[in-house]
């Protein structure tokens, strides 16, 4: 029976050997995470946390100290698990002298695809990150945001099960990345199964159904994004007008009033009481401009972490 999981890492720990005497430095300490396939993962942590790291494990570039990585039951470094991953890395080097199409087709043979393969898939996946107008273009006339759809494009070449993006909106402006993300969520459609590390919560908010959080190479939690907003009060901020203060103030469970040029703006502290609310502002013949549900972020329930 197929694993509903594709990424399955169990009690890893990384040791390093740093400086001239070579001493022991543990940078993953007993990390283990799920990916289920067809989901948008977020791997959130702070620069140095251990992110990069983990990756580097998922991709099969390093094994391991202790425990394991598997990917669609294979370990990580085996020739079966490589062929299904697509690799972008944080920093990636690609030789500025290169057009996009010259660039595939260097990756492409070095995945072992034949000649033929590479050229049938070059138009499709140009076409699917918005870079066919820069087939012919070398690298070095770029922008940022170009280098980083290439860099999916070769990741996707090969037609991989499985997306491993390390930081892929570092570096872009507001603009690109909302293009970043638009790009993701079209590649999930796709079909695709993607991890992607971040040091950025808005951003995994805004596309991922899973997220998983690192702090000093241990796992702080890890599941759906609901799951960390669950079990939290909700209010409601509500915006009226032609109803004075001293009126408002009795109104059940209205906190916060402000006086603002159009009216007032408050807090209903509870679902319960917006019905009761919105009667007594009309009831007093006023005007309701707006009812806004508020939720703490993600980031604000990640910040209670790291405290």
């Amino acid at each position: 029976m197929t694993s509903p999981n594709l990424l399955e890492v169990e009690q890893v720990d990384q040791i390093f050997r740093t400086g001239f005497w070579l001493k022991r430095t543990q940078v993953l300490h007993s990390v283990s995470l799920v990916v289920p396939r067809g989901s948008i993962y977020g791997f959130l942590g702070a620069n140095g946390a251990g992110k990069t790291t983990l990756i580097q494990l998922v991709v099969g570039l390093r094994k391991p100290t202790a425990g394991s990585v598997r990917i669609g039951g294979f370990e990580a470094w085996s020739r079966e698990s490589r062929a299904r991953v697509g690799y972008l890395p944080e920093r990636p080097y690609f030789h500025e002298h290169l057009t996009g199409e010259r660039l595939l087709h260097y990756f492409g043979a070095l995945s072992g695809m034949t000649r033929k393969q590479i050229d049938g898939r070059i138009p499709m996946v140009l076409d699917s990150v918005g870079m066919g107008h820069a087939q012919k273009l070398e690298l070095k006339k770029y922008s940022k945001g170009m280098l980083q759809r290439i860099g999916i494009a070769q990741a996707i070449l090969h037609d991989p099960d499985f997306l491993i993006l390390d930081e892929p909106m570092s570096g872009l402006d507001p603009v690109g990345r909302k293009e970043m993300r638009e790009l993701i969520i079209k590649l999930s459609n796709a079909g695709k199964t993607i991890f992607f590390s971040s040091h950025v919560i808005p951003d995994v908010e805004a596309i991922c159904d899973q997220v998983a959080l690192i702090r000093k190479g241990k796992m702080i939690g890890a599941g759906p994004v609901a799951h960390f907003l669950e079990g939290e009060k909700s209010q409601t901020e509500i915006i009226f007008s032609g109803v004075s203060r001293e009126t408002a103030e009795h109104f059940p469970g209205l906190i916060d009033l402000r006086e603002l040029p159009e009216g007032i703006r408050a807090i209903i502290d509870a679902p319960q009481h917006v019905d009761a609310v919105v009667r007594g502002v009309l009831d007093s013949k006023g005007h309701v401009f707006s009812l806004n549900p508020l939720r703490r972020s993600l980031e604000e329930r990640f910040e209670e972490a790291y405290r």
